[in-house]
């Protein structure tokens, strides 16, 4: 008879014991946020942010906003180059606005200098200035209506020169992008590789345009961990290097013999 009574009283007590105990996984969740310019509208992309009791990271994006694992009360630590880190106390879990300090006048930098892109760009307009209108291979229809301008961006020497730089200039732009998220600050951050391992695992896992063209900040974040993984597991190797080319010394200002 007591045993019929225990076993009746225990899965009660069971039940109560999980309503009153907190559940961790339950009061933590991935809260969504936005970093920007203090003063401005302006939104702050690649910006790592740091959960500082579980030291779980996220990048911010194009658009400044970033997802991360945390729970009311703990500190988001934001850092970004150029910018001073701001340290984010979890309060309403519902709006976290962080507000960066600019430490370098961006301003110079639009004024006095252009992206790698906004450069390759002005090549390839001085190159259709000079009469090289299709930078790919002729279409069909120009030899009908336009025949010389056809001939001459088929065989034209500028409009060789011309497409070989198209070429040149897509891979840079794509390596462009392809830096923007895989670089030695975030790297560095995420990893925690310093030095010439850094260096090496930058060498040995940098991913291809087509590989990290859609990826957001957690596709970055999950690539790095398991490839870290797998860098650890091989023994930290070292990436191949060119061998060094000897230099025979110059000797100036003498006459020959």
């Amino acid at each position: 008879m007591k045993n019929r009574k225990y076993n009746y009283a225990l899965p009660f007590f069971l039940a109560l014991i999980s309503f009153i105990l907190p559940h961790p996984l339950k009061a933590q969740e991935k809260l969504q946020g936005i970093v920007l310019e203090k003063g401005t509208t302006k939104r702050v992309d690649e910006a790592t942010i740091t959960n500082r009791r579980t030291l779980e990271k996220a990048i911010s994006n194009s658009e400044g906003g970033f997802v991360i694992p945390a729970k009311v009360g703990d500190t988001l630590i934001v850092t970004k180059y150029a910018y001073s880190s701001d340290y984010y106390r979890i309060v309403d879990p519902k709006n976290i606005t962080v507000s960066l300090n600019p430490t370098i006048e961006l301003q110079t930098v639009t004024v006095t200098g252009k992206t790698r892109k906004e450069e390759l760009q002005d090549v390839l307009e001085d190159y259709k200035k000079q009469g090289i209108y299709s930078i790919g291979k002729p279409k069909a229809l120009s030899y009908i209506f336009n025949p010389l301008s056809a001939l001459y961006g088929a065989f034209g020497k500028t409009a060789k020169n011309a497409r070989r730089f198209n070429n040149y200039a897509q891979h840079e732009i794509e390596e462009t992008e392809v830096d923007k998220k895989f670089n030695k600050y975030n790297v560095s951050e995420i990893t925690g590789l310093e030095g010439n391992d850094l260096l090496n695992f930058m060498s040995l896992y940098r991913p291809s345009y087509e590989e990290c063209k859609y990826w957001n900040e957690y596709d970055v974040r999950n690539y790095l961990k398991t490839s870290l993984e797998r860098f650890e597991k091989d023994g930290r190797p070292t990436a191949d290097t060119l061998p060094k080319i000897p230099i025979p010394t110059q000797k100036l200002n003498e006459k020959e013999q």
